[in-house]
C-alpha cells in the first residue's frame, strides 16, 4: 500500500494539473471559435464630377486721384480669377456704364459731364483691355485651382478736358471659359 500512496501526486500538484486542464479546454475552445469565424467582403465605387469653372473678383476702385488738365494720369488695380486646374479662360473687361463709352474709348461721369479714359493689359499701357472688340484684346490664361491675379492699368490721356466734379464708371469682368 505505500507503493500506491507514493504514486499519486502531491496534492497541491493535482489542484494545478486540473488548472492547467481548464485552460488548455478553454484555449482549444477559443481557437476553435476562431477556426469557425467567417467574413464577407465587398467594394464600392467613389466618384465624383469636377466641371470647368471659374469665379473674377475685382479690387479696390481704379483710383487716378486728382486729375489736372494737360497731364498724363496713370492708375492701376488687381482683379483676381479662380478656375479649376486645366481650365483655359479668358478675361474680358466690357465698356462700363458711362454715357457714350466703348470698349476702345471708356468714360467716366460726373452728372452730365465726361472723363475719357483708357485700361491696358501692360504696364507700357500699349495693349488695350477690352472685350475683344474694336481693336482691344483679353486676357488668356489657365487655371490652376488657386487664385491668379490680373493688373489692370489705366490711364486718363492727357488731352482729356472736363469739367470739375468727381467722375466714376463701373466696369465689369468677364470670365469665358
Amino acid at each position: 500500500m505505500t507503493n500506491r500512496l507514493a504514486s499519486l501526486p502531491h496534492p497541491a500538484l493535482r489542484g494545478l494539473r486540473h488548472t492547467l486542464s481548464l485552460l488548455v479546454l478553454l484555449t482549444l475552445l477559443v481557437v476553435a471559435q476562431t477556426a469557425r469565424a467567417q467574413t464577407s467582403t465587398s467594394t464600392f465605387t467613389v466618384t465624383a464630377t469636377v466641371l470647368p469653372s471659374c469665379t473674377v473678383a475685382g479690387g479696390v476702385p481704379l483710383a487716378f486721384g486728382v486729375v489736372t488738365p494737360g497731364i498724363q494720369q496713370d492708375g492701376s488695380v488687381l482683379i483676381s480669377a479662380i478656375c479649376t486646374v486645366g481650365t483655359p479662360f479668358t478675361l474680358g473687361l466690357d465698356a462700363g456704364t458711362g454715357a457714350g463709352a466703348t470698349v476702345a474709348a471708356r468714360r467716366m461721369t460726373s452728372g452730365g459731364d465726361t472723363l475719357e479714359y483708357a485700361l491696358f493689359q501692360d504696364a507700357a499701357r500699349t495693349t488695350q483691355w477690352g472685350d475683344g472688340t474694336a481693336g482691344t484684346s483679353t486676357r488668356s490664361s489657365t487655371g490652376t485651382g488657386l487664385q491668379q491675379t490680373f493688373t489692370v492699368y489705366g490711364r486718363v490721356p492727357s488731352s482729356a478736358a472736363a469739367a470739375v466734379g468727381t467722375y466714376t464708371d463701373t466696369i465689369t469682368v468677364t470670365a469665358t471659359y
